[in-house]
């Protein structure tokens, strides 16, 4: 490790609060792909290039493609400037550069919404906030997520930005913004989980007259009326014990004593092993809707981002009762369904965060990630690992039948759009974890009952 690369890890490690809240978005756990590697043969293919933080995506009715840019943030030169909740020594600057494209059929990119509000490490652009997830209901109503990432008394009088932590309907023919729900107003009242106020709604799905909203900064999912009546009902992610002296941390240089600089600990936190603070917060990063109607939630996990423990939850949209679902994957940044039922994981980077990038995009390791298959038999597939898939968030299957993604999706100016297709991939399973008593609710009682079926033909045919 060089100079340069030690110094920004002590400052990063004194400083930063260690909760990934911008998240820093990393992919596939080697525990969970150990052994497995996806075939050369799927196909993989770049739809859009030279975007600045992509994040989420939808299709409209014509096979348009939507997709949210979280932008570039700001020089700091008006001052709109608060600590990073996971780097304090590099400030987070705002800049209004966040945007929402749409991307037709031939490749034709039009600016949808633009100049709207942008949050990110300065002078890099890493790691926006902004503009975070957009959606279209069944009706054709369009709809609009922002994120924050910092502590939301700030987002109203330093940063100036009060368009941040909040869902909107969108008036595509006008542009205009009808607030729905304000999360960081509401994180800065109630701190539902109870450790650190922070907010960052990340990615959000539609039920119904309902969205279900994630918020990766105050690790907890929202439901609300898309008819104008706000926030119905919140819930804290669940924790995740896990003893800090069996964490993997990075190595500090030699002589550092208190990397923390004799700052005290945030709520929630602990010491871990080398004097470093860890809290178990979950980190919410992903939602979607399950076949069956429940909804399934992606995980990203806390400081030092433990390889193989991230979880992927299934939650009841009545009243927001949480389930692990499955567990064993390392940082996810998504989660999406194909029409028989098929569950697609999608995780940042394959190792933890820190051993691949450092804060302000300085890229050490290899920052590749991965696509993980779950089948309805609660087999895992690694459909895609590496080649090309670096740093993603944001995971949606397309009315093509394509897996959608947007790649380095935490960097400025080098974001993608990439398209892999899961029916050319040579699909290597692995172990199954999930509990068989939750593959039903999962992945919908329908998909059971066809392999009931396939199983009694196929003992008939014995006889």
């Amino acid at each position: 490790m060089t100079t340069n690369i030690q110094t920004l890890l002590i400052h990063n490690l004194r400083q930063m609060k260690l909760k990934h809240l911008t998240i820093t978005l990393v992919s596939v756990g080697i525990a969970v792909v150990a052994g497995t590697e996806a075939a050369s043969a799927a196909s993989f293919k770049v739809i859009a290039d030279g975007l600045n933080n992509p994040r989420n995506l939808d299709f409209d009715r014509e096979g348009n493609i939507y997709v949210t840019e979280s932008g570039f943030g700001g020089d700091g030169s008006d001052g709109r400037c608060i600590p990073s909740p996971s780097a304090s020594y590099i400030p987070l600057c705002a800049g209004q550069n966040g945007s929402l494209i749409k991307i037709a059929k031939d490749g034709t990119r039009t600016n949808i919404l633009s100049g709207l509000t942008s949050l990110a490490l300065s002078p890099s652009g890493e790691q926006a906030a902004g503009p975070a997830d957009f959606k279209f209901d069944s009706r054709g109503n369009a709809y609009l997520l922002t994120g924050l990432a910092g502590n939301p008394n700030q987002r109203d009088t330093v940063l100036r930005s009060p368009d941040l932590g909040k869902l909107y309907k969108v008036d595509l023919n006008t542009g205009g913004l009808t607030t729905l729900a304000d999360f960081a107003a509401y994180e800065a009242l109630n701190n539902p989980d109870g450790s650190d106020v922070i907010s960052n709604p990340y990615a959000f799905a539609i039920k119904g007259n309902n969205a279900f909203v994630v918020d990766g900064g105050g690790n907890t999912l929202y439901s609300v009326g898309l008819d104008g009546s706000g926030i119905q009902n919140v819930a804290a992610l669940p924790t995740k014990l896990i003893s800090p002296d069996k964490l993997e941390f990075p190595t500090l240089p030699e002589g550092t004593v208190d990397p923390t600089g004799g700052a005290p600990l945030p709520p929630g936190y602990t010491t871990g092993s080398n004097g470093l603070p860890v809290s178990n917060q979950s980190v919410p990063t992903g939602i979607a809707v399950a076949p069956d109607g429940s909804l399934t939630i992606s995980e990203y996990t806390y400081f030092p981002y433990p390889e193989g423990e991230a979880r992927i939850f299934s939650v009841n949209p009545d009243d927001l009762e949480i389930q692990t679902l499955a567990d064993g994957f390392t940082q996810l940044t998504g989660v999406t369904y194909d029409p028989e039922g098929n569950l697609y994981a999608l995780q940042h980077i394959n190792v933890s965060e820190w051993k691949a990038i450092q804060q302000g995009g300085i890229i050490t390791g290899d920052i590749s990630g991965s696509v993980i298959k779950i089948g309805t038999d609660g087999t895992r597939t690694t459909i895609w690992s590496g080649d090309g898939l670096e740093a993603a968030s944001g995971i949606t299957y397309g009315p093509d039948g394509n897996l959608y993604i947007s790649n380095r999706a935490r960097l400025a100016g080098t974001g993608q759009i990439v398209r892999i297709d899961p029916r050319a991939s040579e699909q290597v399973p692995e172990p199954a974890t999930i509990a068989g008593s939750l593959l039903a609710a999962a992945f919908g009682k329908a998909a059971m009952a066809k392999k009931r079926k396939r199983e009694a033909l196929a003992k008939a045919e014995m006889v």
